[in-house]
Formats: structure tokens, C-alpha cells, sequence
């Protein structure tokens, strides 16, 4: 935001009649679902025409600042530019503009309603009075509510009117409170997402079912119950006499079915086992009459005795759950039940997990952590090949030759792409999908071992990408001028902060492949967390050289052959005459669309028999089909390989 200094000459601008006609209108506003050129997180973007208040900055409209603190007191905590408290209350004294003032105020309207963000941008465009205002949407319905309210109260305290900020927050809090996770599932998902973590979570309903990693990956849980939860399972435990008589039948001391609970038979504790494992126990506090609330009882987990926990643990296998709430009664945790007269009173398929995230005394488990372990053993982050395809020309044949190479390597492959929907060579939509929603729509696809998803500019800038991380980034050649008049677009500096967004969010272990000869790839390539390929026709480029000197690898042609090079290697792949595109479409624009697409192959680790394969007999007009019949060779697999290959 600007910080101009024009007081002197605005102040006498702001009478009545003028005030009359300050308003803060919406032009537009995008939900960005996924990474966008703001941040790696979804946001609303508002296009917002500020009108007369244009002349007007803060510190020029009478009492507005003081009537806005009033309403808003905990803006105080707002760093802003100045990135300390109160950083945003010195820019309203000395005077910032209403689409900041706007930014500000929705971010605080979310954190009143119970979704704490933080993220929050307002930029000029080229036409004055005119900004984009981004702002963190955890939940889209939410922010956009926040955002209306926001322009309402901010003009309120502009034109000195009532505003009820007290009925307008609990509004907000209710519609909150209607579309946020359960702190079962929010536990978990927190955990999933953790730096250490990394694994995708997806949203499928407003009622708490979320996914965890994509594709064939996917698991996918609803409160505290997953995928795994058995349906026989969890009817078993609704049934108390058939619970009591299978654990009986495995020797496990159980709760007479008449007398119900032992007579002075101790506390009632409540066993949290994941898997095979215990991993909480609680003791619920006198006169607490279940589990169900936080702050009802004490933390026991580091005191069950072994053999009680092993019983629990016994517990949840007989009835067959993979996620269980034991219910026990002892006189002391720490001693085996049999020896005091202990007994199994109850297992839950679906155990509440706040008595153990918020105990009324002792130390909170990170029970979430422990499912999430549980369900992606050994560090898996749930992830399947993501190949991301953008730039201005090519991208198209880029991921359909790109899905090609993974579908004869093995794997059932998404694609999302302008020429359709496709898993395998099943078109399922023939309608242009190189957007969010079909992307969204694979990464959800149980049976998608790998998807390669089409992302062109209006796409990032109007929808945003539909994954969070990738494996491969494919940037194709730029063309700034072809983005232009667009979506506010009038720079090359913007265009590339739209394509960048692409290579951005590539995995630390993954890779971009990027045009050696596109000017804007010496900018693009630090940003890159992984690995970079370069790809293009000619291998003396200078770009070429260089970083092929660095240890890093490029696809080129030399001679009459495609070449994958690495520092000091080089090994021919194909002939330029067996690669099929080529020879039916010769051009510079499809060669380089072939070099892309055989760099991501590589990336991602295809042999290099499979990528020949794929140039030599890939056509887009002999792609193009319903699916119902392949039109090109099954999966190569090294036993299907001829002996010479």
C-alpha cells in the first residue's frame, strides 16, 4: 500500500456532500481454492473499487479511527508493515487506504468468529481506486461472509452510523461453528498437516469426513473412526451383552451382564487404544458422568499397568476396531485387574478424544499424532505422483505425453487436461478440464496411482492449483504478452509471479523442469525446493552449460537424437525420425512440448525403455477416444520387455 502524505490538500475535499458519496463496492471475488500467486494457502481475492475514499486515507476521516478501535479493539494486535503489535493502528493515524483498512478488518471479523487467520494482502491495479484484496479462507462460506461484514462496518465507521459489532460476531460465530471440524477430527487433521508430517488433507463434507493423502494413497477418516473402522465392528459394541460375551470368551474380565458395573468396583477409566498400542488412558473425576466433555478427568496414561493395557489392547481386537475406547473400573490403574477385581464395562468404536486433549489434570497426549501414525506408518505422507503442466503454449500435449509415459510404466494415471477427463485412456469428460475441480476430482480418485494435471494462468488466477505440493513442475515457454488484460495483469513482473506459483510448490524432493531458453528462468529456478531439469533444442545454450557444469541434468537434441544429459553423461534416447509427434506435426513448438514431457518422465524416475516407447507411438489424434478400446500398448513391465530391449 502506498503512504502518501497529501493530508493538507484531501482533508479540505472530505465535507458532507462528498462523504455522501464514499463507498466501498465489490467488482469481483475469487474463492482461490488452492496455491495462488497470494500463498500456499486457499484465500478470497475481492476486487474492490474504493471510489471517492480514493482522496480519503484514514487519518483525514473525522473520527473514524477512534470509532473503528472502539468497535475492533483487538486490531491493536495487528502488526502490519511495522511487524510488531499495534503495527496496523499506527498505519490507520497515519493514514492507509480503505481496501487496507478492509483487509484488516475481515482477517479480525475470522478471528472473532473462531477461525484464527492471519494472511492478508491489498495491492493497487492499474486502475485507480481499484485494489485486490486477499485474505486467508480456511473456510470459504466464512470468509466471504467476514468480508461483506467487513466492508459494512468499515463504512459505518466511515459515515459515523450505528453498527451492532457484538450481533454481527455471534452471526459469524454461528456460521462457523457450522462448517468447522470436531475436535476429534481437527486433532488429527493438525497432526496430518504438521511440517514433520506433510501429508494432503481434503475436506469431502461439511460434517467432519476428511481425506488424507491422494489417490490410491487415501485414507480417510470421520471423527475418530476410519476407513479401517469395521461395520460389524462398531454394530458389535452397540450390543453390550454380545460385546461382554466375546471379550468373556477370551478371558478378559468383563462387568456381569446383570449386575452391570461392580459394586465398589473402583473409578471408571477410560483406555484410548490405536492399532495395537495404548496410547491414553484417563481417570474420570468424581461426580463427571462421562468422557464425552474436555476438563472431566485426570490424565493416568503413563501409570496403566502392563497387563491392563495389553488387556485393552486384547479388547480391541476382539471386537475387531482399529481405533477403540476401552471403559474399565479399578481401585488402582497401576495394578493388573485381576488382582483387585477390575473389569471391562464398555468398547466404543467412535471414543471422544477430548478427555485426552484437554484433561482436567495431568499432561495432554497428542492422541491425533498417534492415529495419524497409526494410519501412515513409517513416515508415508499418503502422496502419489503429482505432475503440475503450465506455461502459455504446449502444455496440453506436455500432460497428455506426460500421462502417456506413466500409464506405460504401470501406473492407473489421472489426467486433467484441455482436451478432457481421463483415468488411463478412459476419457471421462470431454469437456475442457484443465481446471481445479477436475483436478480435485482425480487427486480424490481411490484407483489414481498418479494424476498430471493441465494449469494454465487463468486457472492459478482465478481458481488456483488443486493440490497442495507436487512431485514435477513443468513450466513451458512464456509468452507475457499472450497474459495481458487479464485478471489485472499488465506486467511481465506479474506474469511471472502467476507461473512461479507452479514451481513454488514442488516437493524438496521432487523436480522442475523448466525452458532453458524462456528469459524468465534464471529468476525462476532458486525458487525451485527440489531438484531442476532444463530442457531445449539447442545443448549449447549457455543456460545449458552452465548447468549441466552445476551437477544438474537437461533434455536436448545433438545430431539427430534426443539426448538426456547429466554432468558429464549423455545417452541418446530416440531418433528424431521414430518420435511419432514429429513425424506427423514437424515444429519447434511440439519438439519442445517432447523435451518437457520426456524431462518429467525422467523425473519421475520412468525407465528409459518405457519413455521410448511412449515418444514412438504417442499421438494426441490417436489418444483421443472414449477409452472403452486402448489404442496403445498395455503397461510395459521389465517381463514384457523383448530380451534386447
Amino acid at each position: 500500500m502506498r503512504n502518501r502524505k497529501e493530508n493538507a490538500c484531501v482533508t479540505a475535499m472530505c465535507d458532507v456532500g462528498f462523504m455522501q458519496r464514499k463507498a466501498i463496492r465489490f467488482l469481483n471475488i475469487l474463492s482461490l481454492r488452492g496455491p495462488n500467486i497470494w500463498t500456499y494457502r486457499p484465500v478470497l481475492e475481492a476486487w474492490v473499487d474504493i471510489g471517492a475514499l480514493e482522496e480519503c486515507p484514514s487519518n483525514t476521516l473525522p473520527g473514524f479511527v477512534d470509532r473503528l478501535c472502539a468497535w475492533l479493539p483487538t486490531l491493536a494486535g495487528h502488526r502490519c508493515s511495522y511487524d510488531e503489535p499495534g503495527g496496523f493502528v499506527r498505519r490507520l493515524h497515519e493514514g492507509t487506504w480503505a481496501a487496507h483498512i478492509l483487509e484488516h478488518v475481515t482477517l479480525e471479523l475470522q478471528n472473532l468468529a473462531g477461525i484464527p487467520c492471519g494472511f492478508g494482502k491489498a495491492r493497487e491495479t492499474g486502475v485507480r481506486g481499484i485494489y485486490k484484496v486477499a485474505v486467508r479462507a480456511r473456510q470459504e462460506d466464512v470468509a466471504r461472509a467476514c468480508l461483506h461484514a467487513a466492508r459494512d462496518l468499515v463504512m459505518a465507521a466511515i459515515e459515523d452510523t450505528p453498527f451492532d459489532v457484538e450481533a454481527t460476531q455471534q452471526q459469524l460465530q454461528e456460521l462457523a461453528r457450522k462448517y468447522q471440524l470436531g475436535p476429534n477430527t481437527a486433532c488429527m487433521v493438525d497432526a496430518a498437516t504438521a511440517m514433520d508430517r506433510g501429508i494432503p488433507t481434503l475436506q469431502l463434507s461439511a460434517d467432519n469426513l476428511v481425506q488424507l493423502g491422494y489417490g490410491s494413497r487415501q485414507r480417510r477418516i470421520w471423527a475418530a473412526e476410519t476407513d479401517h473402522t469395521s461395520a460389524i465392528a462398531e454394530g458389535i459394541t452397540r450390543n453390550s451383552e454380545l460385546t461382554r460375551r466375546l471379550l468373556k470368551a477370551c478371558a478378559l474380565p468383563v462387568a456381569d451382564a446383570d449386575k452391570g458395573e461392580p459394586e465398589g468396583g473402583g473409578q471408571r477409566h477410560r483406555l484410548l487404544v490405536v492399532g495395537d498400542t495404548l496410547v491414553a488412558a484417563a481417570r474420570l473425576d468424581a461426580g463427571a458422568e462421562n468422557f464425552s466433555l474436555p476438563h472431566t478427568a485426570a490424565d493416568v496414561t503413563d501409570q496403566v499397568h502392563p497387563e491392563t493395557a495389553a488387556a485393552a489392547c486384547l479388547a480391541a481386537r476382539v471386537i475387531g476396531l482399529d481405533i477403540a475406547g476401552v471403559d474399565l473400573v479399578a481401585h488402582d490403574i497401576a495394578c493388573p485387574l485381576a488382582s483387585q477385581d477390575g473389569a471391562i464395562t464398555a468398547v466404543h468404536a467412535c471414543p471422544g478424544l477430548l478427555t485426552h486433549l484437554q484433561p482436567a489434570s495431568g499432561e495432554p497426549r497428542p492422541v491425533g499424532r498417534a492415529i495419524i501414525d497409526h494410519l501412515f506408518p513409517n513416515g508415508d505422507t499418503g502422496r502419489i505422483p503429482v505432475v503440475g503442466v503450465t506455461g502459455s503454449s504446449g502444455t496440453t500435449e506436455v500432460a497428455r505425453l506426460v500421462a502417456e509415459f506413466l500409464r506405460l510404466s504401470g501406473k492407473i494415471t489421472g489426467l486433467a487436461c484441455a482436451d478432457g477427463l481421463f483415468l488411463n485412456r478412459r476419457r471421462i469428460d470431454a469437456s475442457d478440464c484443465g481446471n481445479w475441480q477436475s483436478g480435485r476430482r482425480l487427486l480424490m480418485n481411490c484407483s489414481a496411482e498418479a494424476v498430471v494435471i493441465e494449469n494454465g494462468a487463468d486457472v492459478i488466477l482465478g481458481q488456483g492449483l488443486a493440490y497442495d505440493r507436487c512431485q514435477i513442475a513443468v513450466v513451458t515457454r512464456i509468452d507475457p504478452a499472450r497474459h495481458f488484460g487479464k485478471y489485472h495483469i499488465d506486467r511481465p513482473e506479474q506474469v511471472f509471479q502467476v507461473f512461479r506459483s507452479q514451481v513454488d510448490v514442488v516437493l524438496r524432493g521432487g523436480v522442475a523442469v523448466l525452458d532453458a531458453a524462456d528469459p524468465m528462468m534464471p529468476e525462476m529456478l532458486p525458487l525451485c525446493d527440489g531438484e531442476v531439469i532444463l530442457f531445449a533444442i539447442d545443448p549449447t545454450l549457455p543456460e545449458i552449460l552452465e548447468h549441466r557444469s552445476r551437477g544438474g541434468r537437461a533434455v536436448f537434441i545433438r545430431g539427430d537424437g534426443l539426448v538426456l544429459g547429466s554432468a558429464t553423461d549423455e545417452a541418446s534416447l530416440v531418433p528424431l525420425t521414430e518420435i511419432l509427434l514429429i513425424a506427423e506435426a514437424p515444429s519447434n513448438e511440439h519438439l519442445e512440448s517432447v523435451l518437457a514431457a520426456v524431462a518429467a518422465a525422467w523425473a519421475l524416475g520412468i525407465a528409459h525403455h518405457v519413455i521410448r516407447t511412449g515418444v514412438q507411438t504417442f499421438s494426441p489424434d490417436s489418444n483421443a477416444n472414449d477409452g472403452t478400446h486402448p489404442t496403445t500398448p498395455d503397461p510395459i513391465t521389465p517381463h514384457s520387455m523383448p530380451t534386447h530391449a
